[in-house]
């Protein structure tokens, strides 16, 4: 669980003199604008208003500020007002590094370097330069960012600018840390630190303690660890900063678990939850999930265990998920809503038609003649209400119901596209005749997915699992096949852990073309097989190989093919394989399931166990037996997640 470890871009606010400042408003001044907006002529007055509201919308809706900015920029540069061109350019590229478009935030940064060198303004540079650096870093460019860093250090450091010393120490400290320099880290963040204290700044004491904490954390030092993440919480509280004190909580609690102290740990992670409910941060509340599941496992409190996990399940798809699950609550609220407004209207007729009647019948004989009249117009009209009331909810139900058919035709849809990227039973059979794939989507369509590749080089072959499953993990599905595709035949890369790195890098940069900041990306295990010798890459998934009622495992790199703070290059494998060998790749989704007579996990022990006993058969027998044991021990339980389980005989 990581602490929030950087100072960002608020003190390009605050060092630009040509600019306006960086505001936080409340609801009338934004309104206000937004009517002055509205009905200012096109000029520099209404591209500072358009600024003004990017700024404030920075600090709540970074889409929206990136909408204002851009019309800001747009009529800054028809008009030829250059002060106002910068101060968008500025709020553009803090809300593109917020949603997470790194690439973009950074070409954007560099514009803003050249015009303030053309301006000789040497603090401003300074300022970039850290956010460069900044961006540098999370992108894993790690020296790259320590260089940049540094440039704006020397300015800092010669103007006696302490805040900013401190932000740019802190920054490198997070580069070093990441780098595994623990010790070069722990003296960047202690300088840092010292400055906060002398500034009296808690908010900068939290970070830095927080950040120390995850190096010792890092060490094992878990002591040191608790008393930094403590101290860290303590600060926050003092500032009501609500976003670090989760932090915190988590960390503490992740600490807490690493050392098996659980219900202690239980209690943090709960603290944290709650924080995290409130401010909707949906990752790191699956985060928490994850964890607590795995404690209440260990503590064989399988109930809570599930209801843990399914929570986590249940935050990934609102997030993955959340625009078709939005669309068919929509569909189904507007039926129902509809159905009542019929009834009640109905309701209301009647009602009506009974007041008249009985206003008709007081007036008297007199009248009778009239009144026979308007009681046969109300009747008439009323019929004429109704059916049109009757025909119009037959339309929207029919209606409704194509919106579902069309959405189930979609994802039917879907499911075929996803069919086509996957290797044909033909191509696999002809390639690798003696196999199986057991492949069980949990919904229509999956993020699990298995893939091959044939050339001069040999057969190259893996199983990957993706993030969420259904409709969202299909579409991540596509992005890490495209991916794999794109290094073996556009890049030429024959290494399995050459292949990963660039897949990696392939993904990430699809991603970020995102509005949002997607984090998304795959476990995969990727095997080349050239005759009798077997070369593997794994990002978190195994390679198991049964040889003489044995299995041999080769564990993956701890990381994901995707956005990861600590990513390493992966590590290729090489095994020579003899003939009798079996070869076995998976997903996470069988060992994962729930079932049996206690609800509990299936785990990896009794899989192993379970391939050993039934080696000896052959390969789509051995299929059918592990479809059977699957939907046993499933049973009446949903199924948690995709299942893909891969078998090849040497």
């Amino acid at each position: 669980m990581k602490s929030a470890k950087i100072f960002f871009h608020l003190i390009f606010f605050l060092t630009f003199s040509l600019c306006t400042t960086f505001i936080k408003a409340d609801d009338k001044t934004l309104d206000s604008l937004l009517q002055l907006e509205r009905i200012l002529p096109d000029d520099s007055t209404k591209i500072d208003v358009l600024n003004d509201i990017a700024s404030i919308y920075l600090d709540s809706n970074y889409p929206k500020a990136l909408n204002y900015a851009t019309k800001s920029y747009s009529l800054a540069e028809q008009i030829n007002y250059e002060t106002g061109r910068i101060t968008a350019l500025m709020h553009k590229s803090y809300a593109n590094d917020f949603m997470g478009r790194y690439a973009i935030s950074q070409q954007q940064n560099y514009e803003l370097l050249s015009i303030f060198e053309a301006l000789n303004d040497s603090n401003s540079m300074s300022t970039c330069y850290n956010n460069i650096g900044i961006i540098h870093y999370y992108l894993g460019n790690y020296k790259e960012s320590i260089n940049i860093i540094e440039k704006a250090l020397n300015y800092y450091l010669n103007h006696n600018l302490k805040m900013d010393i401190a932000t740019c120490y802190n920054n490198l400290g997070n580069s070093f840390s990441d780098m595994g320099n623990n010790d070069t880290a722990l003296t960047y963040y202690s300088k840092a630190l010292d400055i906060y204290i002398e500034l009296k700044d808690l908010g900068g004491m939290s970070l830095i303690n927080g950040n120390v904490g995850e190096v010792h954390a890092v060490l094992k030092e878990y002591d040191e660890a608790y008393t930094s993440y403590f101290k860290s919480l303590q600060q926050a509280e003092k500032i009501n900063d609500k976003w670090q004190q989760a932090n915190m909580y988590s960390c503490l609690g992740s600490l807490l678990t690493e050392q098996n102290k659980h219900s202690e740990a239980i209690s943090f992670l709960s603290q944290g939850l709650k924080i995290y409910t409130d401010l909707d941060a949906k990752p790191e509340m699956i985060e928490i999930y994850e964890t607590t599941a795995k404690i209440y496992e260990q503590k064989n409190n399988l109930a809570l265990a599930n209801h843990s996990l399914k929570m986590a399940y249940q935050l990934k798809d609102e997030i993955f998920n959340k625009e078709n699950a939005n669309s068919v609550a929509e569909m189904n609220a507007l039926y129902e809503t509809k159905e009542k407004e019929a009834e009640i209207l109905k309701q209301q007729e009647q009602a009506k038609y009974q007041a008249t009647q009985k206003k008709m019948i007081i007036v008297g004989g007199s009248t009778g003649l009239i009144l026979l009249i308007v009681i046969v117009v109300i009747s008439v009209k009323g019929n004429i209400t109704k059916k049109k009331v009757n025909e119009t909810l037959e339309v929207q139900k029919k209606q409704i119901e194509m919106k579902n058919r069309d959405i189930t035709d979609s994802i039917q849809y879907a499911k075929r596209i996803q069919s086509a990227i996957l290797p044909t039973n033909n191509l696999i059979k002809k390639t690798l005749p003696e196999n199986f794939v057991l492949y069980l989507p949990k919904d229509i369509v999956a993020g699990d997915f298995y893939w091959m590749e044939k050339n001069q080089n040999g057969i190259l072959f893996a199983v990957a699992d993706c993030t969420g499953h259904g409709v969202p993990g299909a579409m991540v599905s596509v992005v890490c096949n495209n991916a794999l595709n794109r290094s073996v035949r556009e890049f030429q890369l024959v290494e399995p852990a050459e292949i990963l790195n660039k897949t990696r890098d392939i993904v990430i940069e699809t991603f970020e073309k995102s509005e949002a900041n997607i984090k998304d990306g795959m476990d995969i295990a990727l095997c080349l097989l050239n005759n009798l010798e077997l070369q593997y890459a794994g990002a978190n998934n195994p390679l198991w190989i049964i040889r003489n009622n044995e299995i041999i495992e080769t564990k993956g790199d701890k990381q994901p093919i995707g956005k990861y703070m600590n990513k390493m290059p992966f590590t290729n494998h090489t095994v020579n394989l003899q003939n009798g060998d079996t070869i076995y790749l998976l997903t996470d989704g069988f060992p994962d399931q729930f079932g049996g007579e206690k609800g509990k996990k299936y785990k990896y022990k009794p899989l192993k166990e379970k391939l050993l006993s039934i080696n000896s058969l052959p390969l789509l027998e051995q299929k059918e037996l592990l479809y059977k044991e699957f939907s046993e021990w499933k049973g009446e339980l949903e199924q948690i997640d995709d299942v893909c389980l891969v078998g090849i005989r040497i």
